[in-house]
């Protein structure tokens, strides 16, 4: 008996919903035309003022947000490992022939290792790379973590 009133039940309970749907409202097109000429005649620019009502906790977050460095997966080109000397000598010299290039050393026991340029992608890595050889035959394309670019002040 529970069987036969729970199947009569899961039939006609789909069939009533279905008859509840609403038809969408069909406008003419005099009606669509004065609606669009009614919004097309207000002015874009009206004279007001908002304010924002929030914590000034979320405040604190957006600065503190804002002050990390964000990086992202990409590629950069090793061109030098071993000392620190040498290492620093070499990244001087980079930046000399090279200024718009960022450089970065780092430490991986026991060297100093020199890895310049932050690149979106292989391509980009390639290309550099070719550039790279002339002066540092040894050099090489490693994926590494890079840092967004700077972006100029909009004020």
């Amino acid at each position: 008996m529970r069987t036969s009133l729970f199947s009569l039940l899961a039939v006609l309970t789909p069939i009533a919903l279905h008859g509840q749907r609403t038809v969408p409202e069909v406008r003419t097109v005099e009606q669509v035309a004065t609606s669009s000429a009614t919004v097309a005649d207000t002015p874009a620019t009206t004279v007001g003022s908002v304010h924002i009502d929030a914590d000034p906790r979320i405040e604190k977050l957006m600065t503190s947000y804002s002050e990390h460095k964000h990086v992202q997966r990409g590629y950069r080109v090793q061109i030098f490992l071993g000392d620190r000397k040498t290492a620093e000598e070499t990244k001087r010299s980079f930046l000399q022939k090279n200024p718009d290039i960022p450089a970065y050393l780092s430490w991986l026991a026991p060297n100093f290792r020199l890895r310049v340029g932050d690149l979106h992608t292989r391509l980009q890595a390639e290309r550099l790379l070719r550039d790279m050889k002339v002066d540092y035959p040894g050099s090489y394309i490693v994926p590494d973590e890079i840092e967004m670019p700077v972006l100029p002040d909009e004020r």
